[in-house]
């Protein structure tokens, strides 16, 4: 988590205590200092990092990046004590064997009894889920580097509420499949890529139907 550390330090360098800060940004104190001692997560609200950044000096798009990058971590935390999963002092019997697709699935995966159907995988990884339809796919492109890499196991969840920023596995009418950072908006979804190389893409409600196959709950890094 670096964002409330930075603010701290561009904040002491401006001579300016929580309190100026919060007063010539608009912001509550509390705000402020939970932020720097990170007790909340990052905003999500780029407006608040613009406000920021002028009081600051600083560029808003970078204290942004760092925001969005603190705001994964702290939501994966959560995620991880929420579920309760890869906790070491637990049984081997309360974890399950997930299956590993090696391509993103056109439908959400049904597995009955750690049967899976054919052609879906032969492999799988024991692991502690709460999603019933958990799996987890191998990585094969770049598209989210370098939060993602190539060959990382992603552990997906289709029954999780999905929401703007996460990271989804999806696919549209025409099949076309894809791993990236979602944005909702009225009539359309935007999907984004970490690497920013690659081009944002935008699938139109009515025309692509977007489909959500699962929501990205952990990255497994390969060895």
């Amino acid at each position: 988590m670096q964002l409330g550390k930075k603010i701290k330090a561009l904040r002491e360098s401006k001579g300016l205590n929580q309190t100026n800060l919060a007063k010539k940004t608009g912001l509550y104190p509390s705000q402020i200092s939970s932020l720097e001692n990170e007790a909340i997560a990052p905003f999500q609200d780029f407006n608040k990092y613009k406000l920021l950044a002028e009081v600051l000096d600083t560029d808003a798009q970078k204290l942004w990046r760092i925001g969005q990058q603190d705001r994964r971590e702290w939501k994966a935390k959560e995620y991880i004590e929420r579920a309760k999963i890869l906790k070491p002092d637990l049984p081997v019997k309360e974890f399950c064997p997930i299956p590993i697709l090696n391509e993103i699935p056109s439908d959400i995966p049904k597995f009955t009894e750690y049967k899976f159907p054919k052609g879906t995988s032969g492999e799988y990884f024991e692991f502690k889920v709460t999603d019933p339809n958990a799996f987890f796919l191998r990585v094969g492109g770049e598209c989210m580097f370098p939060e993602i890499k190539k060959e990382d196991l992603l552990l997906i969840y289709p029954n999780e509420k999905i929401e703007n920023g996460d990271i989804v596995l999806i696919k549209n009418n025409k099949d076309q499949k894809k791993v990236r950072r979602i944005t909702f908006q009225p009539d359309q979804v935007i999907l984004t890529a970490d690497n920013l190389t690659r081009s944002v893409i935008v699938w139109k409600k009515k025309e692509d139907m977007p489909k959500m196959i699962g929501k990205v709950m952990k990255i497994i890094r390969k060895e």
